[in-house]
């Protein structure tokens, strides 16, 4: 160190303070510097390396490692507090190499290049979130457990760093919990690069139901008997037309594009084999809009200039893959698909392979971030397509910030049927922190398909995978077969136009699940439990999920939602038994679960406000029961009260009827229907009068 000063400032953040410490790392002059800031106080700190001279040799010879730590924090617990650790790691948004445990006794977490966000947390309410702030496909950590200490820097095989390159890394803190410093460190990240949330907002993908053809699905490289894929798609389209399914766009896998000797892709175009007719002759007779998969790029594609193309790719003679480096390529690409007909998505599916296995990738400083951005902005060219990661490590969500169309990301790994990848709660946490919709993949709607390409195979969790693939708030894709969907059990998830009525924000495993994995004597859930609302005019409507519990648990409204969220007085009461009455939810009145909440017999609870008018009356609203979210935003407009009355504003779309079920003063659980099925009529709205029990269409 050469020396220290101080200086401050102002940014669109507010006014900032800096202590810089100069640096020399043998001759090359390094700045560090810890930035906080005083106007707005916030409880952060952002930790920065910037490198003052063109610097090569910088390899630490692993990509696993960095060239440089600073910030550099030891593990091991200060002043006798025992703090555990959540930390993201692997593909999936860090769902693979997911890890939680004591900070004091750590045998290993992933970093590097699959290294993700590091929460911090104590047995009370005490959090802080560690991660990049900046040059995300660059940015990096290392773990050391002889020196016990993890390290922050630039990726451990970039070998040139030029004169001028700064990465930031934050350090974010909420007294609130774990899922609330999360999600205020994702907000600032969010505000910090002006991420637009209208993209996800408007998704067609995101807000209505789809079907699916990738892996688990029924269709994936499996066509019907004696068809090609052309012909098996349309009839699938034509099956769930029949079956009056409002199934809004379809999705098509890798099976329709050519690959090449490392089953990357080699041209981004139909085989005609498989498609005779391309996309044309599919968007047709489907009628429908469309998303396509895409692998990573085969070192043989046809694209490369150094195959004869027309684009510049940088080619990978060790693994024999290839990424692309011309936004013309981007540009060109996103342009002939939407001569297909109406493509509204891009799956870029393998960003794990495709980053760890281009070199140039994990050693050029810039190229990772170039590669993502060049694919966005030739996205963006079109108002209605939007782009979801799929096998994306920690640092492609985190470079999501930067690109607005990229709208979700997958947060488990690949279905099939009968098998556990529906356990989201901690990943979800994660992406929809950072403004991304969760995907949870696509799932069967019933227990046995035959002909399906996985043999015997069945799905004894349908009904669970529905509702946690609705409340994630990302999309809805069921992958059955013809003749197999269950057409009940899907519109749960929606209403009659297949619009997905979703809650607020994304189901997430609550504080109290984490702790007991880091803190095995804590009194916390073994199993999986989630919370969710919605928020309508002001009343909070809770949402609980719980499966796989091995142990006794008591939920209550501090320990299921941030303190003082939910309104009191409140009730509980069950989504899946509709005899049982609602009843007092408080800190003295908990919700008591347990191993009953199984896979298959899972716990749905649902939390309402008691709201009490002035001549004494006192309402429960219980909402759409017949719904996975009764009550969602898309569906009820307004909630206001009159001194002897409470009034709901909903919508009705043409041709539905919709329940609203209520109870008066304890008294038995009645309902409201709001009629509107005989009505051609575009999507209405309609008033209900809670005491006089009755709904008025406009």
């Amino acid at each position: 160190m050469a020396n220290v000063s101080a200086t401050s400032g102002t940014d669109k953040v507010g006014q900032w303070q800096n202590i810089q410490y100069f640096y020399y790392a043998g001759s090359q002059p390094v700045l560090a510097t810890i930035k906080t800031y005083n106007v707005p106080d916030l409880p952060l700190a952002i930790f920065s390396q910037t490198y003052l001279q063109n610097w090569t040799g910088t390899s630490a010879q692993d990509p696993n490692y960095v060239t440089s730590g600073f910030p550099t924090f030891k593990t091991g617990s200060a002043s006798g507090v025992d703090l555990g650790y959540l930390a993201y790691g692997g593909d999936m948004s860090g769902y693979t190499g997911l890890n939680m445990g004591s900070w004091s006794f750590i045998s290993y977490f992933e970093t590097g290049t699959g290294g993700g966000p590091l929460v911090l947390f104590d047995n009370a309410s005490n959090a802080m979130v560690i991660s990049p702030m900046s040059q995300f496909m660059s940015a990096s950590n290392h773990v050391s457990l002889t020196q016990q200490q993890v390290s922050y820097g630039v990726l451990g095989l970039v070998d040139t760093i030029p004169s001028g390159y700064q990465v930031n890394f934050l350090v974010y803190f909420d007294d609130r919990g774990i899922n609330q410093a999360v999600r205020e460190w994702g907000a600032f990240l969010q505000f910090y690069y002006d991420k637009v949330k209208f993209n996800r907002l408007k998704s067609l993908t995101l807000n209505y139901l789809g079907y699916w053809t990738d892996n688990g699905a029924y269709y994936y490289y499996h066509t019907e008997k004696g068809k090609n894929y052309q012909t098996s798609m349309v009839d699938a389209a034509s099956y769930i037309k029949n079956i009056s399914l409002p199934v809004q766009y379809l999705q098509y896998d890798s099976w329709w594009y050519p690959k090449g000797h490392r089953q990357g892709t080699v041209t981004w175009t139909p085989k005609k084999d498989v498609l005779p007719d391309g996309f044309q002759y599919l968007s047709a007779h489907t009628q429908l809009p469309f998303g396509c998969h895409n692998r990573y790029w085969d070192s043989q594609t046809t694209y490369a200039k150094y195959n004869g193309g027309q684009y510049n790719f940088i080619q990978d003679r060790s693994y024999g893959l290839s990424v692309p480096d011309d936004q013309k390529f981007w540009d060109d690409l996103f342009t002939i698909t939407k001569q297909w007909g109406n493509f509204i998505l891009y799956e870029q599916d393998w960003l794990n392979w495709e980053f760890d296995q281009n070199v140039a990738l994990l050693s050029d400083v810039s190229l990772g971030r170039r590669w993502l951005t060049q694919m966005g902005k030739g996205a963006s060219q079109y108002l209605n397509i939007e782009i979801q990661y799929c096998m994306a490590y920690s640092r492609h969500i985190l470079q999501s910030l930067e690109i607005d169309v990229v709208t979700q990301a997958r947060v488990s790994h690949d279905y099939s049927p009968g098998g556990r990848q529906w356990n989201i709660g901690i990943t979800s946490l994660f992406a929809d922190a950072v403004g991304l919709a969760p995907f949870k993949d696509t799932f069967w709607t019933t227990e046995k398909q035959p002909g399906s390409p996985y043999g015997s195979r069945t799905e004894k969790f349908a009904r669970l995978n529905a509702v946690i693939a609705t409340l994630s708030t990302g999309p809805v894709g069921p992958g059955d077969g013809i003749g197999y969907i269950n057409a009940t059990l899907l519109m749960k998830c929606c209403d009659n136009s297949g619009r997905i009525l979703q809650p607020d924000r994304a189901a997430t495993a609550i504080d109290d699940q984490i702790k007991k994995k880091a803190f095995p004597n804590y009194s916390g859930p073994r199993g999986e439990v989630y919370t969710t609302y919605t928020n309508v005019s002001g009343l909070i409507f809770g949402i609980v999920l719980a499966a796989e519990l091995t142990n006794e648990y008591a939920l209550t409204p501090t320990s299921g939602w941030t303190y003082g969220q939910l309104r009191s007085p409140a009730v509980v009461y069950s989504g899946t038994d509709l005899n049982k009455l609602p009843v007092p939810f408080s800190v003295l009145n908990p919700l008591n679960l347990g191993p009953g909440c199984t896979a298959v017999d899972f716990c749905l609870y649902y939390t309402s406000p008691v709201l009490q008018l002035q001549t004494g009356d006192h309402i429960v609203l219980l909402g759409e029961r017949d719904k996975w979210t009764p009550f969602s935003i898309r569906r009820f407009m307004d909630i206001r009260f009159t001194t002897s009355d409470v009034i709901a504003v909903i919508n009705v779309n043409a041709y539905e009827a919709v329940s609203i079920y209520f109870q008066i003063n304890s008294g038995p659980v009645e309902r409201v229907i709001c009629d509107n099925s005989q009505s051609y009529k575009k999507p209405s709205f309609a008033t209900i009068s809670i005491m006089g029990r009755k709904c008025t269409l406009q």
